[in-house]
C-alpha cells in the first residue's frame, strides 16, 4: 500500500498510523506534535465551531513549555510548509511559551536538514547540527549565569 500512497497525510497513515497504534491521523498528529492539540481555524482543519473558539484564545500545550525549546524551518520546504507551525503570526507562537519557545525561519533549507553546497555528502548537514550545538550551548551559558 505504501508504493501507492498520494500525499504525505496518506504516507502518515499507512507507514505510521497502522503500525502505531493510533486510532487515525488526527490522533496522531495529536499526540506526535507540539501543536497537536490546537487546530488553528484560520487553517480550516475543523467545522467545529466549539473547537474553534476555545483555539481562537488558547496555545494549548505549546504554551507550558518549561525549558528552552527551538523550532527550526525553512520557508522553502516543499512537504511541510512554514505554517504547520500552528499560526500565521509565528512571533505569536514564540511568545506563546512564556519565553521559552524560539522560532527560527530561514528563507532556504529544504526538508531535510539544510544540506549545504551542491555536494551534501562533502559538508553533511553542518548547518543544522550548528545550529542545534549553538542553541544548546547558548541555553547551557544561560542556565549556568
Amino acid at each position: 500500500k505504501m508504493l501507492r500512497v498520494t500525499s504525505i497525510s496518506h504516507l502518515d497513515v499507512e507507514a505510521i498510523v497502522n503500525y502505531n497504534s493510533f486510532e487515525n491521523l488526527v490522533h496522531y498528529y495529536s499526540e506526535m506534535s507540539a501543536m497537536g492539540d490546537r487546530y488553528p481555524p484560520e487553517f480550516n482543519l475543523f467545522d467545529d465551531d466549539e473547537s474553534s473558539a476555545h483555539n481562537a484564545t488558547s496555545w494549548g500545550r505549546i504554551a507550558n513549555v518549561s525549558i528552552p525549546f527551538a523550532v527550526i524551518q525553512a520557508l522553502d520546504d516543499p512537504l511541510v510548509g512554514w505554517r504547520t507551525v500552528g499560526t500565521n503570526d509565528p512571533q505569536a507562537l514564540a511568545d506563546s511559551g512564556s519565553g521559552n519557545v524560539f522560532l527560527l525561519l530561514t528563507k532556504a533549507g529544504g526538508h531535510v536538514g539544510w544540506p549545504l553546497g551542491a555536494n551534501p555528502k562533502k559538508y553533511g548537514w553542518k548547518w543544522m547540527n550548528d545550529a542545534a550545538q549553538s542553541f544548546i550551548f547558548a541555553v547551557d551559558k544561560a542556565t549556568r549565569e
